[in-house]
């Protein structure tokens, strides 16, 4: 198997005709408890994931932005100072606003030279594992370097979303609570506490095709934040005190509240939650933004099995399509690789 970070070398001298400086990654995220959305209301349990957004990228002589992607056939070209007006969408929209961004925090923004990036990713894309956070933290690594602005990057804390993807460690979890930026960590080794996360992805609707009509009442979702929050308190306790276990029961009252109070599980999702804990996790909810059609289980690595092959038998049994599962372990966050 081929290593991404040679690929995107190969690739961004045949899009751009020339070898690039160098290579950069960051890890997807998942949220195991709590939200990155409303960090002065909403506390969050997450961790970097060891799939990464990886990136190429050199200078130019001059002041054009020129961005390419493994995912898409377009190659977007913008000057330095045209990103305020520019309307591009989708990943690029991304990219572009983060190069804005690092941009605007050097001294002499109009002295900067133009970039020429190239992205791959081993992030599923919509499964709310954090590949538009990954994209980010690893393209701001990358420009700071580039542009020799020092600790740039550092300044994403304020990112909620993006801090894990910035300041993850192998076998660390990353804790937030509500009114803070920048997470703590704390150590997670799910190999030494013989436990394995599951990442089951149904391929259910997302919320473009559901009605979400009970997440749009205030008092449900208010009711959510508050036991939310005291959840990802009791887990960095659990995680502290060497009983990870303990996230299991605590992964399930979660998924009962985002079902119930909050109101944005599917039927895919609860299969795929019911089944995992029947076939012997201690605990599962769903993953992601509203209906992403993805969950997470947290099993003993005995019973991983067990858990994979369940699922497949209840998904077949009621007609729907295979579900996709991967174990997942914590990751280290941004980096320069070459």
């Amino acid at each position: 198997m081929s290593d991404i970070r040679d690929d995107v070398l190969v690739d961004f001298e045949a899009v751009f005709g020339h070898p690039a400086a160098g290579v950069w990654s960051a890890p997807g995220r998942l949220t195991l408890l709590g939200t990155p959305d409303s960090p002065d209301t909403d506390a969050e349990l997450a961790i970097a994931i060891n799939r990464r957004t990886v990136l190429a990228a050199s200078t130019r002589s001059d002041r054009t932005v020129r961005i390419a992607s493994a995912l898409a056939d377009e190659l977007v070209t913008v000057e330095l100072d045209e990103l305020a007006t520019n309307e591009s969408a989708g990943w690029s929209r991304i990219a572009l606003a983060i190069v804005q961004e690092v941009m605007a925090a050097s001294a002499n923004p109009h002295e900067l030279s133009g970039v020429e990036v190239f992205i791959d990713t081993t992030i599923p894309v919509g499964a709310g594992l954090g590949s538009s956070s990954a994209l980010e933290a690893a393209l701001a690594l990358a420009l700071t370097d580039l542009w020799s602005l020092g600790e740039h990057v550092a300044q994403l804390s304020h990112h909620p979303d993006v801090a894990a993807c910035v300041f993850a460690l192998d076998d660390h979890a990353l804790v937030r609570l509500e009114g803070e930026t920048r997470p703590e960590l704390l150590p997670l080794d799910w190999q030494t506490a013989g436990l394995e996360l599951l990442v089951i992805d149904t391929d259910a609707p997302t919320a473009d095709t559901l009605e979400s009509a009970i997440a749009d009442d205030e008092v449900r979702r208010t009711l959510h934040t508050i036991t939310e929050n005291q959840r990802v308190r009791d887990a960095a306790l659990a995680i502290r005190d060497e009983t990870p276990r303990l996230l299991g029961a605590l992964l399930d009252a979660s998924h009962a509240s985002l079902r119930d109070d909050y109101g944005i599980s599917t039927i895919e999702i609860d299969l795929a939650v019911e089944t995992a804990v029947a076939a012997g996790a201690l605990g599962a909810r769903m993953l992601g933004r509203p209906f992403s059609g993805v969950a997470v289980a947290l099993v003993d690595t005995d019973t991983a099995s067990r858990v994979r092959v369940a699922l497949d038998g209840a998904f077949a049994e009621h007609a729907m399509g295979q579900p996709t599962v991967e174990a997942i372990s914590p990751s280290q966050g941004a980096v320069r690789d070459r």
